[in-house]
C-alpha cells in the first residue's frame, strides 16, 4: 500500500472514529437520564437549583478551514441557562460515578485515543508522502510538488473506488493545465477537485507549501466552512475562544469535556449534562457527514470523468448512454447558452459526431507522435460560418481549459476566400497580408479601399483575451463533399509550416450523408465537443476558424456595428477578406480543397 493510500485510509478511519465516538457519547447521554430517573424514584429530594451555563472545546475547525491550515481552533459546546430538577447527594455521587467509570466512557475515552493516534499518523504520512514526492520529482517548483502530493491522493481515491488510477494520473496532467482559461469560466475544471481536495485537507490541518496550492486550500477551507455551517451546529464556540495545537480540525478535547459533564452533574444539572453529550454527538454526525460528502464529491466526480471517456471511445453509444453523457456535462457546467442548447436540442447526433471526429483525431495524433504526459496542437477549424445574435460572452467558447485560446481572423460581418483559408491553415497569414474587396463578383459600387474596415488591429481576435466580453453568436454548418479528395482524412501539417514544433491540424466540418448539409450549431458546441475530448485524452490546443463571419441578412445585428468595432472591427455589408501572400503551391492539394469550400 503507497503512503497517499495509507494517509486516504487513515482519514476515513478518523471519521469512523469520531462516528463511532458520537454514537458512545449518545448512549452515555440515555444512560444518564436512565439512571436520574431510577434514583429519583427512591432517592430523589425535590429541590429545584437553578443551572449554570457552561461551554467546553470540542476541536479546531473554522478558522483552520478560512486560513487553509494556518491555526487550528477549537468549536465550543455552549451550554443554556434553564432549570432543573435537584437530586440528592447519593444519586449525583451515583450518577458521577456512571459518568467517569462506565463501560460506556471507558469505550468513549479509548476510542478519543485511537483517534488521536490516528491523527498523529496522519501528520506523519502526509510529511512522509511530501518527501517521497520531493524525491522522485524532477521540478524544484514548490507548486509542481503540490500538484504531484494532490495527484497521488486522487490516485489513491480512484484506487479505492475502483477507477483506473493510471488514466486519473494521465487525464490531470501538469499543474499549468489547472489554472488556464477554464478556470472561472463556463465549465468544470480540474480546480474543482483540487479546491474539494484541499478543503478535506485544510480540515486535517495539512499545509500546502506553493502559492497557488495555499490559496486553492484557503477556497477549500471556505468551501467546507460554508457546507458545515448549513447543517445548523449546536456547539458552536460564542465569543471566538480558540485553542491553538489541536491536531486534526474537529478533533473535541474529550477530558476537558468530561471535566464540564461532571460539573454539571455535581451542581444538580443532570439533564443539561446528557442534553450537552446528545449535542456534542449530533454535532459530530453532521460534521462527519459533511466530510464524508466532500470525499464522495471527489469521487463522483472521478467516476463521472471516467464515463465520459468509456463514451467518447464507444461511437455505437445507447440513447441511454447519450442521455448519461449530455446530463454529466449539464452537471459541471454554468454557462447559460450552453446549458440552454444542450437543455432545449432534442437531437444530439450531430454533437456526437464532433465528439467522434475529435476522438479520431486523438487516435490519429497517437499514430503519429510520441505520447507526452500532453501534447499542444493547433486546430483549424474549416466550416461554413456566420454570426448572429444575441451577443453572448467570448468564454463560452473556451469550455475548458484545455482549449488554450480561440482565435478569429476576419473583423466582424466579413467574409474570406480561399487564400485567406489557406494563410489561417498554415499559420502563415499575418495582419500585414490583408486585403479587403467586396465578394459580389460584378456590380459592387463601393471600391475594394471602401471595404477595408477603419480602425483594423494589427492582432488577431483572442476570445481568451475578451473573456467575460459580449461577442456575436457564432454559426457554423457542414461542408458539402467536395470533388476534391483532400477531405477525405485530416490534414496534418506538421513541421512544414507554423511554429517549430507546433503540431498544426486541419479539420473540415464534414458529416455522413445521413445528416443535413443544412444544419447548423453554435461554435460553442464544437469548442465543447473538442474540449471535453482533450480533456479525457489529455492534450491542449489553440483553436482557429477558417469560417465566413457575415452575417446573414441587414437586420441582423442592426445597430451593433460600433459595439463590434469597439471589440474588435468590423466591415460594411458584403465585404469579403483576403490574403496577399500566394505560396499555396507549398501544398495545392489543400488549396483546392478550401477553393472548393470559399471560392464558389
Amino acid at each position: 500500500m503507497s503512503t497517499a493510500d495509507q494517509l486516504l485510509e487513515e482519514m476515513y478511519t478518523w471519521i469512523e472514529q469520531r462516528e463511532q465516538c458520537a454514537r458512545k457519547l449518545k448512549t452515555l447521554a440515555q444512560e444518564l437520564e436512565s439512571l436520574r430517573e431510577k434514583c429519583n424514584a427512591s432517592e430523589c429530594i425535590g429541590t429545584t437549583t437553578a443551572v449554570v451555563g457552561t461551554a467546553f472545546l470540542i476541536g479546531a475547525g473554522v478558522t483552520t478551514l478560512l486560513t487553509g491550515g494556518a491555526a487550528a481552533p477549537l468549536l465550543g459546546i455552549a451550554g443554556g441557562v434553564c432549570s432543573g430538577v435537584g437530586v440528592g447527594i447519593s444519586v449525583i455521587t451515583k450518577i458521577t460515578e456512571h459518568l467517569l467509570s462506565s463501560d460506556t466512557m471507558k469505550d468513549a475515552q479509548r476510542i478519543e485515543r485511537k483517534g488521536n493516534e490516528v491523527s498523529e499518523n496522519i501528520q506523519k504520512l502526509f510529511q512522509r508522502l511530501k518527501k517521497e514526492t520531493q524525491r522522485a520529482s524532477s521540478s524544484s517548483d514548490p507548486n509542481d510538488l503540490d500538484q504531484e502530493i494532490m495527484n497521488e491522493i486522487l490516485k489513491a481515491m480512484a484506487r479505492r473506488s475502483g477507477l483506473q488510477h493510471h488514466f486519473i494520473l494521465h487525464m490531470l496532467g501538469k499543474r499549468q493545465h489547472h489554472f488556464g482559461a477554464g478556470l472561472g469560466g463556463p465549465m468544470f475544471n480540474q480546480s474543482t477537485l483540487m479546491i474539494t481536495l484541499g478543503s478535506i485537507l485544510s480540515f486535517f490541518t495539512l499545509k500546502a507549501s506553493g502559492d497557488i496550492f495555499k490559496l486553492m486550500f484557503v477556497k477549500g477551507g471556505q468551501q467546507l466552512a460554508k457546507e458545515v455551517s448549513k447543517v445548523g451546529l449546536k456547539t458552536a464556540l460564542k465569543g471566538g475562544a480558540m485553542a491553538v495545537g489541536g491536531v486534526i480540525g474537529l478533533a473535541f478535547e474529550l477530558p476537558e469535556a468530561i471535566d464540564q459533564w461532571k460539573e454539571l452533574v455535581s451542581n444538580n444539572h443532570v439533564t443539561e449534562a446528557s442534553q450537552s453529550l446528545r449535542d456534542t454527538a449530533e454535532d459530530l454526525q453532521k460534521i462527519t457527514k459533511t466530510l464524508r460528502e466532500q470525499l464522495d464529491k471527489i469521487k463522483e466526480i472521478l467516476k463521472d470523468l471516467e464515463k465520459l471517456k468509456s463514451y467518447i471511445e464507444n461511437s455505437d453509444r445507447s440513447h441511454s448512454q447519450k442521455q448519461d453523457f449530455i446530463n454529466i456535462v449539464k452537471r459541471y457546467c454554468d454557462n447559460k447558452d450552453v446549458l440552454a442548447w444542450l437543455s432545449e436540442t432534442y437531437d444530439t447526433d450531430i454533437f456526437f459526431k464532433l465528439v467522434d471526429i475529435f476522438y479520431f483525431l486523438k487516435q490519429e495524433l497517437d499514430k503519429k507522435k510520441k505520447k507526452t504526459d500532453r501534447e499542444e496542437i493547433d486546430i483549424i477549424f474549416v466550416a461554413h460560418g456566420s454570426i448572429e445574435d444575441p451577443l453572448i460572452m467570448a468564454n463560452s467558447l473556451l469550455p475548458l481549459s484545455t482549449i488554450e485560446d480561440v482565435y478569429l481572423y476576419s473583423p466582424w460581418n466579413c467574409a474570406i476566400d480561399a487564400y485567406a483559408a489557406y494563410g489561417i491553415a498554415t499559420g502563415l497569414i499575418e495582419p500585414k497580408h490583408r486585403i479587403f474587396g467586396c465578394i459580389r463578383a460584378n456590380g459592387c459600387r463601393i471600391p475594394d479601399n471602401g471595404h477595408y474596415p477603419a480602425n483594423l488591429p494589427y492582432y488577431w481576435n483572442s476570445m481568451k483575451n475578451t473573456g467575460v466580453g459580449l461577442i456575436p453568436n457564432i454559426l457554423v454548418s457542414p461542408l458539402k463533399d467536395p470533388e476534391d479528395d483532400a477531405w477525405n482524412g485530416f490534414v496534418f501539417l506538421q513541421n512544414t509550416h507554423g511554429e517549430p514544433r507546433k503540431n498544426r491540424v486541419v479539420i473540415p466540418f464534414i458529416v455522413p450523408r445521413l445528416f443535413s448539409n443544412f444544419v447548423t450549431i453554435p461554435l460553442y458546441v464544437v469548442t465543447l465537443a473538442l474540449s471535453l475530448v482533450l480533456f479525457i485524452f489529455p492534450f491542449k490546443a489553440t483553436f482557429h476558424l477558417a469560417a465566413c463571419l457575415s452575417r446573414d441578412s441587414d437586420t441582423t445585428l442592426n445597430g451593433f456595428d460600433a459595439y463590434l468595432n469597439g471589440q474588435y472591427s468590423c466591415t460594411i455589408d458584403h465585404s469579403m477578406m483576403s490574403s496577399s501572400m500566394r505560396l499555396y503551391h507549398a501544398n495545392p492539394g489543400l488549396y483546392n480543397a478550401l477553393r472548393a469550400v470559399f471560392d464558389h
